[in-house]
């Protein structure tokens, strides 16, 4: 089943529901110089290229969090472990890029990663 621009797609197969990974990039927030005030000039230089889906909030969650996080925060499963996975401040994935909040173990094969979830 096709989805909306920037949703998962979902597709059955023998039974079993497919959620297919996004292609998302890790990014490491780094200086480049200063601006006429020596005030410090940042980019965003690419760590990682890696995939990714995203997961939802569960009923649970919900309630144990306030209602602001999960209103303006979204979760992201990547396929690293948590001891490799990279220092990086943003991931971007469908071309917007977006600020972690926090990183969490799913050891031994994921990550867990928490972002700022920004409307456009």
């Amino acid at each position: 089943m096709e989805g909306k621009k920037g949703e998962c797609r979902r597709i059955r197969k023998g039974g079993a529901l497919l959620v297919k990974w996004k292609p998302c990039i890790l990014l490491s927030r780094i200086q480049v110089g200063e601006d006429v005030l020596k005030n410090p000039v940042y980019t965003d230089q690419e760590i990682k290229r890696i995939r990714a889906r995203i997961t939802p909030w569960t009923d649970e969650q919900i309630a144990v969090e306030a209602r602001e996080v999960t209103k303006n925060e979204q979760r992201f499963i990547v396929p690293i472990p948590y001891h490799k996975f990279p220092k990086c401040q943003k991931i971007c994935i469908d071309g917007h890029k977006q600020e972690i909040t926090q990183i969490i173990d799913l050891s031994p094969r994921f990550t867990l990663v928490q972002v700022k979830k920004y409307k456009e």
